[in-house]
C-alpha cells in the first residue's frame, strides 16, 4: 500500500504553486501580437484584441500586449495617442494616423534605459492645434521608421537618451525635432553621448524651427553635438535628408550655444575616414 502524503506537505506544495503561478501572472500580461482597427473595439480586450477581433485604440491594445510584443494596425484608422513604458513595437499601414488634440501629445516613452521602442509607418499629426506635442521621448530608445510627424507644436522631444529615425518626414512642424541633454563631442573618439538623434533619409520641410538642441554642453572644441544627419558619401555635405524650406535649420539654447555653437548638425557614416 503506498504511504500518503502528509496533509502539511501538500498544502506548502499547493501554496508554492498558487504563489508562482500568481508571480508568472504579474510578469505576463498578454500575447505577443495584438491588433487595432478602424472598425475595432476596445472590448475586445477581453479576446486580447486579436486579429478576428481587434481593438479600437493602441492604448487599449497595449494593456493585453506582452512586453517586447508587437502591435499592428490593420487598416488606416486614427489610434492614438499612448504612453509606453516598457519594450514595445508599433506597426501601421498606409495612412495608420495618431491624432493629437490642443494640448495633448501623441506618443509618450517612459521606458527603462535599454528597452528599445519601435514604431514604423505611422502619421503622427496635430493638425494645427495648439501646445500639441508628437512623440516625447523621456526614457527607453527610439527607433522610428517610415512615419511622419507634421503640424504639430513639437514633432520629437528627447530628453537625456537616443532616437533614430529612418525614412520619416518632419513636415510643418513649429519645432521639428528638440532635444535636452548633454551631446557627442565630436572631437573625442570613440563618439560617445547620452543625448544623440540619428537621421538618414527622409525629409524635413517648412518647418519653422527643424532642429532645436537645449544646453547640448561643451565640448574640447566648441559645443558638444545631439542632432546628426546620415551622409550619402563621403563628402560631408552630402547629407541624406531633404532639408528645405524650413524658416531656420538648426539652432540651440543654452549656456553652451552662444555664438556660432549649435548652429550646425553633426553627421555619421558607414565610411571610414568620416564620424
Amino acid at each position: 500500500m503506498r504511504e500518503s502524503k502528509p496533509v502539511w506537505l501538500v498544502l506548502v506544495v499547493a501554496a508554492i504553486t498558487l504563489s508562482l503561478s500568481a508571480a508568472h501572472g504579474l510578469e505576463r500580461k498578454g500575447v505577443i501580437r495584438t491588433f487595432v482597427s478602424g472598425l475595432g473595439n476596445d472590448a475586445n480586450t477581453a479576446t486580447f484584441c486579436s486579429r478576428p477581433k481587434p481593438c479600437r485604440t493602441l492604448a487599449a491594445a497595449y494593456t493585453v500586449t506582452e512586453v517586447g510584443g508587437e502591435i499592428v494596425a490593420l487598416d488606416p484608422g486614427e489610434f492614438g495617442p499612448i504612453t509606453i513604458t516598457g519594450r514595445l513595437s508599433i506597426f501601421g499601414t498606409q495612412n495608420a494616423l495618431i491624432g493629437v488634440a490642443t494640448g495633448g501629445t501623441g506618443v509618450t516613452i517612459n521606458a527603462g534605459a535599454s528597452d528599445r521602442i519601435i514604431i514604423k509607418d505611422f502619421i503622427i499629426t496635430g493638425a494645427g492645434g495648439s501646445n500639441t506635442k508628437g512623440i516625447e521621448l523621456n526614457s527607453g530608445q527610439l527607433a522610428l521608421s517610415h512615419s511622419t510627424l507634421k503640424q504639430l507644436s513639437t514633432g520629437l522631444n528627447v530628453v537625456n537618451t537616443k532616437a533614430d529615425l529612418v525614412d520619416t518626414d518632419v513636415i510643418e512642424n513649429d519645432i521639428g525635432i528638440t532635444t535636452t541633454g548633454t551631446g557627442v563631442d565630436t572631437n573625442v573618439f570613440p563618439l560617445t553621448g547620452p543625448t544623440q538623434v540619428r537621421i538618414a533619409w527622409g525629409n524635413a520641410i517648412g518647418n519653422t524651427k527643424a532642429y532645436v538642441m537645449n544646453n547640448p554642453g561643451t565640448g574640447s572644441a566648441g559645443n558638444k553635438i545631439t542632432i546628426f544627419e546620415f551622409l550619402t558619401s563621403n563628402t560631408t555635405a552630402a547629407y541624406s535628408t531633404n532639408m528645405t524650406g524650413n524658416t531656420t535649420l538648426v539652432s540651440g539654447t543654452g549656456a553652451s550655444c552662444g555664438g556660432t555653437n549649435c548652429q550646425s548638425l553633426g553627421y555619421y557614416s558607414s565610411y571610414t575616414n568620416l564620424n
